[in-house]
């Protein structure tokens, strides 16, 4: 189970392994939340008030959560959202509304994963000049500042990732059907078939002897990595 993973990450429980439970949570529910968010403001500025009418531009993580993909956050560090409900129709440029309401959610990841790296930067850099006591209250407060934003920036990161797949209901499926027919053979295969891809592509890495030839974890550390990578490089520029 991927809490029980960051509880006991030091061998034991202990009380970093709460402050890792406490930061990934609070990274969980920043990625998902302002995620959906994000694909109802698109479509309402695009003309289509439906999420707003049916209360998912709410900061309350309740009007957001899936119960499944919640709880394969929790067991194996991925999972999903509820759609924001949206009615293309009501847009004033359709296919331009669709496109935005598509790639709006993942450009959010991005961003967020982009701005919270800054913070993990500065402390980082102020690290070395800080005289710090072990296990005193200053060296838990910045523990649990860095996990959040080390968490928040790979969570983002992979949701953006994970979101941007050709899988139904994900944007990469939504974004691809403004370009192509739902009605072909390659899009009617992947709206039947896609929960039982995701299901299988995620057991695959958690499975011990699978787990290294995991084409979900190799590209989301591939990819993920480099993205990380080239933004802790941006903001190390500042110091």
């Amino acid at each position: 189970m991927y809490i029980y993973e960051l509880l006991t990450e030091n061998g034991t429980i202990d009380r970093e392994g709460l402050l890792n439970v406490v930061a990934f949570i609070f990274a969980l529910f920043v990625a998902l939340i302002l995620h959906e968010i994000a694909h109802g403001l698109a479509a309402l500025w695009c003309g289509d008030n439906t999420a707003k009418r049916m209360g998912r531009l709410s900061l309350n993580p309740v009007k957001h959560f899936d119960l499944m993909g919640l709880l394969m956050m929790f067991l194996v560090g991925f999972g999903w959202a509820k759609p924001v409900p949206i009615n293309p129709y009501n847009f004033k440029k359709r296919r331009f509304g669709c496109i935005a309401v598509s790639v709006a959610g993942v450009l959010t990841n991005f961003l967020l994963a982009f701005l919270f790296v800054l913070p993990f930067v500065a402390i980082a850099n102020a690290l070395p000049t800080m005289n710090i006591e072990l296990y005193s209250t200053k060296y838990y407060i910045l523990y649990l500042l860095i996990r959040i934003c080390s968490y928040t920036a790979s969570i983002n990161i992979s949701f953006g990732l994970f979101n941007i797949l050709f899988l139904y209901p994900l944007d990469g499926y939504r974004l691809l059907s403004c370009f192509v027919s739902e009605n072909n053979g390659f899009m009617r295969f992947i709206r039947r078939y896609s929960f039982y891809i995701m299901i299988g592509l995620i057991l695959i890495g958690n499975i011990s002897f699978l787990a290294p030839y995991s084409p979900l974890d190799w590209y989301i550390g591939t990819v993920g990595g480099s993205m990380l990578n080239a933004f802790q490089k941006f903001w190390g520029l500042f110091w």
